[in-house]
């Protein structure tokens, strides 16, 4: 599937806007106040799934979400990864995956921050999305530090 083929427009159009309220809210609100105004959204927000998922079922949502959020940050201006971790964080959640978002750091000459999800996947275990092993991140704080829930 090409990038200029529609992908449920829908839910495009849902995961832009998640990501440029996610790009506003940040240019004037704290990592803290952003993650944890996230969080009590995706606790509260109405869902569309009432049933478990199997692990194919989220892989599948992840995957749509990852695809939908990279398409909507090009279109927002300034986005970043904590844009796209704020938007795809609670595109799932109304889909009825659980995930949270995480923070970490690396330094190269200069220290390097980047935001990424972690997802409860049908199986239990969890996976990193936007993020691998290579790119030399280590966590710092997840949103259950920064909204002192666990």
């Amino acid at each position: 599937m090409g990038l200029k083929t529609p992908l449920y427009p829908a839910a495009q159009l849902e995961m832009g806007l998640l990501v440029a309220s996610a790009r506003v809210l940040t240019s004037f609100m704290g990592i803290k106040e952003i993650v944890s105004l996230c969080h009590r959204t995706a606790e509260t927000m109405p869902g569309f799934v009432v049933r478990e998922t199997s692990k194919s079922e989220v892989e599948a949502m992840v995957g749509r979400g990852k695809i939908l959020a990279g398409r909507a940050s090009k279109l927002v201006p300034g986005s970043a990864c904590m844009h796209r971790a704020i938007a795809t964080r609670l595109w799932l959640a109304r889909r009825g995956v659980d995930s949270q978002i995480v923070i970490g750091f690396r330094k190269r000459g200069a220290i390097e921050g980047h935001a990424w999800l972690e997802v409860v996947m049908g199986n239990g275990q969890l996976e990193d999305v936007y993020r691998s092993e290579a790119d030399g991140y280590s966590r710092s704080m997840d949103e259950g530090d920064l909204v002192g829930v666990k």
